[in-house]
C-alpha cells in the first residue's frame, strides 16, 4: 500500500482519491501509514478507508486527522456492505453484489452463488493474474456473474483442486492444544482457504483449523465461539482479522513442519492464557466491588 501510494503521488501529474477497502490496521504500522497519508494530503490527495476489522482506539485516533474513516467493527457487516453504503447507497445491482460478498462472508447460504473465489485463487497462479482479476471485476460490475470462459477456467481448475486436497490433506496434523482441538495443515495456491475449512471441520469436528504456506503465511478458522482467530493472530507476527477468519506470519522455517506446528500452538496457547487471565482479572475486580 505504502508503495503504491508513494509511486502515485510522486509520478501521476494528476489529484485524485485513495480508497482503502478491506484492509485492518495494526497497532505496529501506526507510524508508517501516518507518514504515508500525511505525505499524500500536502501533495493534494483524498484518502478514503473502508473498513470492517476490529481495530484499537490508538490506531484509529493516530490516522483519522489524515483520512476520512469509514469503520464498523460489529462483525455485522463485511467490507463490500460497507462499500455500497459509502458510495453507491439505493444502487440496485450494488445492492446485489454487496449481498452477495455477504453471503459469502460470513456463510449465511441464504443464496446461490457462482464459485467466482475459486476462479480468483486460480487466477492468482498465473504470470497475467493482474489482467484476469480484473477482467472478472469488471464482468461482475456489469452483472456477468458467469459465463463460458469462467467455466472452461474453472474446470481447469477443479482437476487442480482435488489433486491439491488430497496433497494437503495427508499432511494435516489434528492436535489437542488445552481443550481447543486443531487441525494444522499445509495451505495450497490452489485451495480457496476458507471454503476448504468447511470440509475439514466435517471430517474432524476441529474446533480450529489452521493453514501454513512455504511462503510463511498463516490463515486461521475456527468451526464454533470458543475461542478467536484475531486473537491468535495477535500472538503471530503482522498479525490481524476478524473472530471468524485471521492470519498472519510465521518465523520458523518453511521447511521445518515440526517448528511451524509447535509455533501456532504457542500463540494459540497464549491466547488461552490471556483469555483466563482476562476472567481471571473479571471476577476479581467483581469481587471488589461486591
Amino acid at each position: 500500500m505504502r508503495d503504491f501510494i508513494y509511486s502515485a503521488i510522486t509520478y501521476s501529474k494528476e489529484r485524485g482519491i485513495f480508497i482503502i477497502s478491506d484492509l485492518g490496521i495494526n497497532d505496529s504500522l501506526i507510524d508508517i501509514c501516518k507518514q504515508i497519508f500525511s505525505d499524500s494530503n500536502k501533495s493534494g490527495w483524498r484518502i478514503v478507508w473502508v473498513d470492517h476489522h476490529p481495530a484499537s482506539e490508538k490506531a484509529i485516533e493516530a490516522i483519522k486527522p489524515f483520512i476520512e474513516l469509514v469503520i464498523d467493527s460489529s462483525g455485522e457487516k463485511c467490507a463490500a456492505d460497507l462499500m455500497y453504503e459509502t458510495f453507491l447507497l439505493g444502487h440496485a445491482q450494488a445492492a446485489k453484489l454487496a449481498g452477495m460478498a455477504h453471503t459469502m462472508d460470513f456463510f449465511t447460504k441464504d443464496q446461490y452463488l457462482t464459485p467466482t473465489s475459486e476462479l480468483i485463487r486460480y487466477y492468482h497462479n498465473f504470470p497475467d493474474f493482474y489482467k484476469r482479476l480484473t477482467n472478472l471485476a469488471q464482468k461482475s460490475a456489469a452483472g456477468v456473474l458467469w459465463d463460458i470462459e469462467m467455466q472452461n477456467h474453472y474446470n481447469e481448475y477443479v482437476q487442480l483442486r482435488e489433486t491439491a486436497k488430497k496433497q494437503v490433506l495427508s499432511t494435516m496434523r489434528i492436535k489437542q492444544v488445552k481443550d481447543i482441538k486443531v487441525a494444522f495443515i499445509q495451505s495450497s495456491p490452489f485451495i480457496q482457504t476458507s471454503l476448504f475449512s468447511e470440509e475439514v471441520f466435517q471430517r474432524t469436528q476441529a474446533d480450529l483449523a489452521i493453514f501454513y504456506s512455504s511462503e510463511g503465511k498463516v490463515s486461521i478458522r475456527r468451526n464454533n465461539e470458543r475461542i478467536s482467530c484475531n486473537d491468535i493472530s495477535a500472538n503471530l507476527q503482522e498479525g490481524g482479522g476478524h473472530k471468524f477468519a485471521a492470519g498472519g506470519i510465521f518465523r520458523s522455517n518453511p521447511t521445518d513442519v515440526e517448528a511451524i506446528i509447535q509455533e501456532l500452538e504457542i500463540a494459540i496457547l497464549n491466547t488461552l492464557e490471556g483469555k483466563e487471565n482476562k476472567k481471571t482479572m473479571t471476577t476479581a475486580t467483581k469481587k471488589e466491588m461486591t
